[in-house]
């Protein structure tokens, strides 16, 4: 299995995610650039956190004038796995794979905490390793991580088991008091209807490695090893 690492300028987490899959799951990793046309040989896209295109008069623009766009979707359209986490949640929303959008945080400060998520389901390559009775702590880091979308949507995401994650607390107890970015119903990360796009604005990669103390961001990365 080949991971593709898709960097846009601004980027940053490629490097961490990087030591993740080729030191920890023994995977190759193979960068990509927002300039190539041709993502091929790749069977799991992600797009790391960071802020896509950051200082381009439009970041909208530079994304979806990126040439790499092309190939991400086509990526998507033959059922292959694509991950955003963070901003890189932004760029699947902002290209229409998964639905709702990404704001600024209800605080309107720029977070970089530990929190905790708790998976709304256990069917999906991301988290069919999670107990959905149980809290993972996951650390988040963006400025952007307040996920929302119209109602009429929600309630189809809901029908369709499209949520992956809400916040929580330690205790897997979701309330607004735990919402840390202030998401429409606490959510953290969606998928779209094939199941093979996922948006997640924590960031697993920073919780793998035992000299971080944390380790949850392993069942999610254990799920998606398990899957192929």
């Amino acid at each position: 299995m080949t991971f593709g690492i898709l960097i846009f300028p601004g980027a940053h987490g490629d490097r961490e995610l990087t030591r993740v899959l080729e030191d920890h799951y023994a995977k190759k990793v193979i960068p990509v650039g927002n300039k190539e046309t041709s993502i091929k040989g790749v069977d799991v896209l992600i797009i790391p956190g960071g802020f896509p295109c950051k200082g381009s008069s439009s970041s909208s623009r530079c994304i979806n004038e990126s040439p790499v766009i092309d190939a991400m979707l086509e990526h998507a359209d033959r059922g292959k796995i694509l991950i955003g986490i963070g901003n890189g949640f932004r760029v699947l929303c902002e290209t229409g794979l998964i639905p709702g959008k990404l704001r600024m945080n209800k605080s309107q400060r720029f977070i970089c905490r530990n929190t905790f998520i708790k998976p709304d389901n256990n069917n999906t390559v991301l988290s069919s390793k999670l107990s959905s009775d149980l809290a993972y702590q996951i650390p988040v880091s963006t400025g952007y991580g307040r996920y929302a979308a119209r109602d009429e949507v929600l309630v189809d995401m809901r029908l369709d088991d499209q949520i992956l994650f809400r916040y929580c607390d330690e205790f897997a107890v979701i309330s607004e008091e735990n919402n840390v970015t202030g998401s429409v119903d606490n959510i953290a990360g969606v998928c779209n209807q094939r199941r093979n796009v996922f948006g997640l604005i924590p960031q697993p990669e920073r919780a793998v490695f035992s000299f971080g103390r944390n380790t949850d961001g392993r069942a999610i990365f254990d799920s998606l090893m398990e899957s192929f």
